[in-house]
């Protein structure tokens, strides 16, 4: 059962004296030295060492109560690293000979009065025992000589096979790993938040690590400078949680103190969605492979809990793999990137102490190496797209994507802190505790854990969106260098041009004339481009007003039924108010068609995933939402689709958003005929194969050739109206450019027939897929 147990509780070499570690810091030991060769190790500490009630009662026992009750050490009120009481099964698992010695001054004696306590575990002998009772251990106490030290050492002899093999370099590296787990990085104040236990003369002096007698493995830098390295950093996330939910975080950018972006939110104002009691499936809801909503399948590491029971602080650095990412350092760069290679990981730090199974080298346990692997284009974390959404079209675009900025796992130099407590005895059991799992290695995969597994994905994704917006900015910044570099050519070649006594005046006075034209031209494109840019930052941010222009519009809508209905109920109503009434009631019909599409649009635009509908169905509601427009410039819409036929696979939202615009455009390019002229607009669709398409076509004032090409660029329009009464003249030139990139997006074309069909001067033609495109 020894074996077993001891088994369960330790796996590795390095964790067991990481456990026996512990035990010297939870003594309130200043140190702790570590001997390591063939034939025994020795881990010895300066501690308040053990009486002999405490050897019987805590030491000898498995998990007891007093280690869960005593959270803070009795000295300098350190937060217990060690609540398992595992640490003689980690001396076990290295080896078959333990013999302990400690020293530890004797309860209200006389100052300086200590004990002495040695004891012999022969753990070949134990694991014959066949009942727990039965083991018995020998053990001697008495006084220590005067000026003895307290403190205890463990000495591990007839080494166990596991022991033997290690290798020694790699147990120091992989032990420092996890007693000193933040060097460099920032540490959390609530590691420092010790309980006041001790005299107040009593101050904490730290806890360190060394060994001695081992192999001397060359650091690749010094401490010193490792902490220079990381001052380095080309991106660096922040992120505090309190105990009672609410996460803040700064982002600095270029080695720079100057805060780059920050902000908070309360986690429950987003898990709370994701909770187990919100994802219980409704009556004939389909359900994934966990058991949640068919609509999830792609959101991991769900359902998530709505707290920790524990603070949390992360601080990640970003170091790319790009030239200059190392320069100006105090090292070799080459030396530099391979320490880094050395100390990448993101591991989960307990009470001061890393967990193994997020400290190790290649541990992915965030899942960032995957979603490079996968090529993943959406945000993993829930909380990245509430506080981060892409914008339209940037997730098919590999350039505009900062998913596909994540860093890589060797980019990453970063610590999650957390202190995990002991739940109180009479506590429910819940799944928002953080806990620790029996091997100490890992944590309990509970609906806590995976609000962390959000939280900090959250800090690793947030350095992607401002990556990807960093290098979008220095691409712009180079552009803008080039193009002022071209004008300054520019206008010097045309001053020297000028002042050429060598050249033909007449022939000198055409060249500098294309010349100017040329440059005023090239003016006039650069501050277009401007313009459009700054146009359409403004225009992208207008879509978070959907839903809310929406809400108001439909109260706006019952006021005006409400007015209608008051004003017909008048007895005598003169004629003009009679007039008003037919008028209103006009009014209040297209409106409250218009509220129908906007409702659809909203609702639908929630529903990423493709639908089933009828391609009719969808264009005819859409013309029915303009029919007023129609009727009143006299325009025919002639819908030639039919009924049966399916729509594209595709969200219904983005449909009719597609017929919208296409239509609108039509209208425009028809209101400026000359009066009593036919106006008509023409749409039908057909399924070929794999693809669906859609064709728009009007007899209106056509698209000249000279910008048949231009149609596509963003604020380019060529129906702009100055005339007030017409609700389609204040278009903003956004249309067909949106219209292109969902169309892309959804992995179909959209294109200006050179032809129109006979009786029509302009046609635009969509062709979408019929299945749904893989993501």
């Amino acid at each position: 059962m020894f074996e077993e147990l001891g088994e369960r509780l330790v796996s590795k070499p390095e964790i067991a004296l990481a456990e026996l570690i512990k035990n010297a810091y939870d003594a309130d030991s200043p140190d702790c030295q570590i001997t390591l060769d063939d034939t025994q190790i020795v881990v010895a500490d300066h501690g308040h060492g053990l009486t002999e009630s405490e050897f019987l009662n805590n030491w000898m026992v498995v998990s007891s109560p007093a280690k869960g009750k005593q959270r803070y050490s009795r000295r300098f009120g350190r937060s217990m690293a060690g609540s398992k009481g595992v640490g003689r099964f980690s001396a076990r698992y290295l080896g078959r000979m333990v013999e302990l010695t400690t020293v530890a001054d004797v309860p209200g004696g006389r100052i300086g009065a200590r004990t002495k306590l040695t004891a012999t575990f022969d753990w070949t002998k134990i694991a014959q025992v066949q009942k727990i009772g039965q083991v018995t251990i020998d053990y001697r106490v008495r006084l220590a000589k005067p000026g003895e030290a307290t403190g205890t050492t463990l000495r591990i002899t007839q080494l166990r096979d596991e022991a033997e093999a290690i290798s020694v370099a790699k147990v120091k590296t992989d032990i420092l790993r996890l007693t000193d787990p933040a060097a460099g990085l920032e540490r959390p104040a609530f590691a420092f938040s010790h309980k006041d236990t001790g005299p107040k003369n009593d101050r904490d002096p730290g806890f360190t690590v060394s060994f001695t007698n081992a192999a001397s493995t060359p650091e690749l830098v010094p401490p010193s400078v490792a902490s220079e390295i990381l001052k380095a950093f080309v991106g660096r996330v922040r992120i505090q949680v309190t105990e009672s939910g609410r996460l803040s975080y700064k982002v600095f950018w270029d080695r720079s103190e100057k805060v780059l972006d920050e902000g908070w939110f309360p986690l429950a104002d987003v898990a709370r969605d994701y909770s187990a009691n919100a994802l219980k499936l409704k009556p004939g809801q389909d359900a994934d492979e966990r058991g949640l909503p068919l609509e999830l399948e792609d959101v991991s590491h769900l359902p998530m809990s709505l707290q920790l029971h524990s603070p949390v602080f992360i601080d990640i650095r970003f170091f790319p793999r790009r030239a200059g990412t190392f320069s100006n350092l105090p090292v070799n760069g080459k030396i530099a990137q391979r320490w880094l290679s050395e100390a990448a990981s993101l591991a989960i730090v307990d009470n001061g102490f890393a967990m193994p199974a997020y400290s190790d080298r290649g541990s992915d346990w965030l899942g960032v190496d995957a979603s490079k692997a996968r090529n993943e284009r959406a945000w993993q974390s829930v909380f990245t797209p509430v506080y981060y959404p892409m914008k339209p079209g940037a997730r098919e675009d590999p350039r505009l994507n900062p998913m596909l900025a994540l860093p890589r796992g060797t980019q990453l130099v970063g610590r999650i802190h957390i202190t995990t407590q002991k739940r109180p005895a009479d506590s429910l059991i819940s799944d928002d505790w953080l806990q620790p799992n029996m091997d100490r290695e890992s944590l309990r995969s509970n609906g806590a854990f995976r609000l962390l597994w959000h939280v900090a994905r959250f800090a690793v994704e947030l350095l992607a969106h401002h990556d990807r917006a960093q290098r979008l900015k220095l691409e712009e910044k180079k552009v803008r260098d080039a193009q002022k570099q071209a004008r300054t050519s520019l206008s010097a070649a045309i001053e020297e041009i000028k002042s050429s006594p060598n050249i033909d005046p007449a022939y000198r006075r055409r060249v500098v004339e294309q010349l100017t034209q040329a440059q005023d031209q090239f003016a006039e494109a650069t501050a277009y481009s401007d313009d459009a840019k700054r146009s359409l930052e403004v225009m992208s941010m207008m879509g978070v007003m959907a839903g809310l222009l929406t809400h108001e519009f439909e109260k706006s809508l019952a006021t005006l039924t409400l007015a209608a209905e008051l004003l017909d109920k008048l007895p005598r109503p003169s004629a003009e108010v009679t007039a008003a009434l037919i008028q209103l009631r006009a009014y209040e019909a297209e409106l409250g068609h218009f509220r129908d599409y906007m409702r659809l649009i909203v609702d639908k635009a929630r529903e990423l995933k493709p639908q089933t509908f009828k391609a009719r169905a969808q264009v005819n509601f859409t013309a029915k939402t303009l029919g007023h427009l129609a009727d009143r410039y006299g325009i025919a819409v002639v819908v030639d689709i039919d009924g049966k036929l399916p729509g594209p696979a595709v969200p219904v939202a983005a449909y009719s958003g597609i017929v919208m615009n296409l239509m609108t455009n039509a209208m425009k390019a028809l209101i400026p005929k000359v009066p009593g002229e036919p106006r008509r607009i023409r749409l039908y669709a057909t399924n070929e194969g794999t693809h669906h398409t859609l064709v728009c076509a009007d007899n209106g004032i056509g698209i000249p050739v000279y910008v048949r090409t231009r149609i596509w660029d963003p604020l380019f329009t060529t129906t702009a109206s100055t005339d007030e009464d017409n609700p389609l003249g204040s278009g903003l030139g956004l249309g067909l450019s949106v219209v292109k990139q969902v169309v892309q997006g959804l992995g179909g074309r959209i294109e200006l027939l050179d032809e129109a069909p006979p009786g029509f001067a302009t046609a635009f033609k969509v062709t979408l897929p019929l299945e749904a495109k893989e993501s």
